[in-house]
């Protein structure tokens, strides 16, 4: 598990070399998205998410234990794709907080990921 609250986070998954580009642009696109929406004048490159949120990128199969955990405050679950790569986008509202997990397609027990689109 991944924890991205700055572009730079964003990067480091990009030099791993292993992460679907598409996928990583989605990534980056929902970062501006909030950048756009809570940056306050600072650089996008010096811009960090509120304390309060994150975006999560899911790549163990023990992530899946984490959304399990989460249920309770699931807001919704998408399954995105961005130029035929396809992935998962997770809302979850916490206290008014909201976090976002993003994973790949395949990245767990497909019964799992089926389970999740219900």
């Amino acid at each position: 598990m991944k924890i991205i609250k700055t572009l730079s986070d964003i990067e480091e998954l990009k030099a791993r070399g292993n992460i679907d580009f598409n996928y990583l642009k989605a990534l980056e696109e929902e970062f501006i998205n909030w950048f756009e929406a809570e940056g306050n004048g600072e650089l996008l490159k010096s811009f960090r998410l509120p304390n309060w949120s994150c975006i999560y990128h899911l790549e163990e199969k023990d992530d899946a234990n984490f959304i399990a955990s989460q249920m309770l405050h699931l807001e919704y679950v998408e399954k995105e794709s961005k130029d035929n790569c396809m992935y998962f986008r997770i809302g979850i509202m916490n206290d008014h907080q909201m976090i976002l997990l993003y994973f790949l397609e395949g990245t767990f027990d497909s019964h799992f990921e089926q389970w999740l689109q219900r």
